[in-house]
């Protein structure tokens, strides 16, 4: 018989956390709990010892990023996936800082969803196209008069995913899954932006994307 993945689900807000856990119980796979703030996350964690906590980000900034902190200092095997509103790239920057491993915006797909929390029962990290997507257009309408007198306005968006990539720490083996390439596309893809940033390594492209806005997914 499968071992089932024990999720803990942390804050949310009424019908939409029940919601949730009405969605995932589902799942025969999944055994769901759920609580309603931080200090009873701490002590539900403490008995359940689950494998992954979803936590809803609220609106207001500091709360769940501390959630996500708190989980994180005192139970580094449970893996987090951070639950977000649309276009919160500063939530989603703020919840990447604590910790997270997993990125799902709330208008993502039930799909995606359980595509996360597959990855995440696996130990990979995993962040939904949308939340790839929203920040990034943000940022790049920030930046594009930078980039139009650097070289990097030749860059193609999945160039542009890979610079944001690189500079969060993955690996290529890791942004190809990310990204669904094959290794081979994503070292391609590599090779072609630091030719066009004119870097030889990627402390360079770090470097680059420090200064042109792209880090914070």
């Amino acid at each position: 018989m499968r071992k089932k993945t024990h999720i803990l689900v942390i804050d949310g807000e009424g019908l939409a956390r029940e919601g949730l856990c009405a969605l995932l119980r589902c799942d025969s796979t999944l055994l769901v709990e759920a609580v309603f703030d931080s200090a009873r996350a701490a002590l539900r964690a403490r008995g359940l010892a689950p494998d992954i906590a979803i936590i809803d980000l609220p609106l207001a900034m500091k709360s769940g990023p501390q959630t996500i902190l708190h989980v994180k200092q005192r139970w580094p095997h449970v893996a987090v996936l951070a639950l977000a509103p649309s276009r919160a790239g500063e939530l989603i920057e703020a919840a990447r800082r604590a910790g997270a491993d997993g990125y799902v915006l709330r208008n993502d797909q039930r799909a995606e969803l359980f595509n996360a929390l597959e990855a995440l029962a696996q130990r990979r990290h995993y962040i939904s196209a949308s939340v790839l997507e929203t920040p990034a257009r943000g940022r790049l309408n920030g930046t594009a008069h930078r980039r139009g007198t650097d070289g990097a306005g030749m860059l193609t968006a999945r160039e542009q995913e890979v610079v944001a990539l690189i500079a969060e720490g993955y690996r290529t083996r890791e942004m190809a899954q990310l990204l669904s390439l094959s290794h081979k596309t994503v070292e391609r893809h590599r090779t072609n932006l630091m030719r066009k940033l004119g870097v030889r390594s990627a402390t360079g492209v770090v470097a680059y994307a420090l200064t042109h806005g792209y880090v914070g997914f």
